[in-house]
């Protein structure tokens, strides 16, 4: 049992700086509409990702993937440190340890810097006409007298 419980504590902390990287790597399609339709989507994906992280602050102090990880890594019997993921996750990556408060406020700005950007892409997407093979008028067909062949 233990060794599921630490599996599943190791896979939630996985999944959740993967999707911290994803939504940090993926913001540049906020301000560049290239791949119209995978900038929809990001920008979708990523509200969903940023309210749940706000939320789960507010209910809960801090994300509430950190707290089912510390819960199951607990289970499991493994000690660990009552520290935000981000602090964990940065010293893994970077093998720097900001402290807490720092953290914070890095995140915090990151999601300042997020809405900015979510805003004012969001208008530049709604601005630019939308494009359906439907609404593409058909071809004029051919004078009468004129005969076109390949």
């Amino acid at each position: 049992m233990h060794t599921t419980l630490r599996f599943l504590a190791a896979t939630v902390e996985f999944g959740h700086g993967l999707m911290m990287v994803l939504w940090g790597l993926g913001l540049p399609l906020l301000l560049w509409h290239r791949f119209e339709r995978l900038s929809r989507l990001y920008m979708w994906l990523s509200l969903v990702f940023v309210a749940g992280s706000l939320v789960s602050h507010q209910l809960l102090g801090e994300c509430v993937l950190t707290t089912l990880a510390r819960q199951l890594w607990r289970s499991a019997g493994v000690a660990t440190d009552h520290v935000p993921f981000i602090v964990r996750f940065t010293n893994q990556v970077a093998r720097i340890r900001p402290s807490t408060r720092g953290a914070v406020l890095i995140w915090e700005a990151a999601i300042l810097i997020y809405c900015v950007a979510f805003l004012w892409g969001r208008n530049r997407l709604s601005e630019r006409p939308q494009h359906h093979s439907r609404d593409i008028p058909a071809p004029e067909s051919a004078p009468a007298g004129s005969s076109r062949q390949c």
